[in-house]
């Protein structure tokens, strides 16, 4: 999809020094939504960041383990981290090794999750307020919507405001495009 003529990749790019030298029809924006208005004037949003820690378990067994998943939430306040993933369930290879990434919330840093206190709900109003004025651009995802999203929920996010721009939300389909299951 990434190699199709009509996308341009930038990596490393500050959107910010790029957006008017863009001509898009239609911008989906997925940054910060208080970086997008941060000319406004308005104070920023507060986010918890994330600090990845790699660690190298050895001797584990070739077949065997650290966890019983490949991800593990660790929502207690009587640990110092909040997940560990561990790769070996997905590789579908032995090894006496295997590598985790605990990860452990922090203030500051890249933005991750927001702080949804009453403050900072008031505060994101007002910036979406100045988000439905903007036209041809459609603020998808976490960051956008200052929201906590499962992947499953970012996902359908996207799907769900990019039907409602194209108006194929209201024509009949042959079929799903994609299909959702709700708990």
């Amino acid at each position: 999809m990434l190699c199709h003529p009509n996308i341009e990749v930038h990596l490393n790019t500050d959107y910010f020094t790029m957006k008017d030298k863009m001509r898009c029809k239609h911008t989906y924006f997925t940054g910060p939504i208080d970086a997008y208005f941060a000319h406004m004037g308005y104070k920023k949003l507060e986010y918890r960041s994330l600090d990845f820690e790699r660690k190298v378990v050895k001797d584990v067994g070739l077949l065997e383990t650290y966890q019983p998943k490949f991800v593990v939430n660790h929502p207690s306040a009587d640990t110092n981290f909040t997940r560990i993933v561990e790769y070996k369930h997905l590789l579908n290879q032995t090894s006496e090794h295997t590598i985790l990434f605990i990860e452990r919330s922090k203030d500051g840093g890249e933005p991750y999750y927001p702080v949804p206190n009453e403050e900072n709900k008031a505060l994101y109003r007002k910036y979406q307020e100045l988000s439905e004025k903007e036209t041809n651009v459609t603020f998808v995802g976490r960051l956008a919507n200052y929201k906590y999203f499962n992947m499953d929920q970012a996902i359908l996010n996207a799907l769900e405001l990019f039907d409602k721009d194209t108006g194929s939300d209201k024509k009949e389909k042959d079929g799903p495009v994609a299909s959702c299951v709700r708990n």
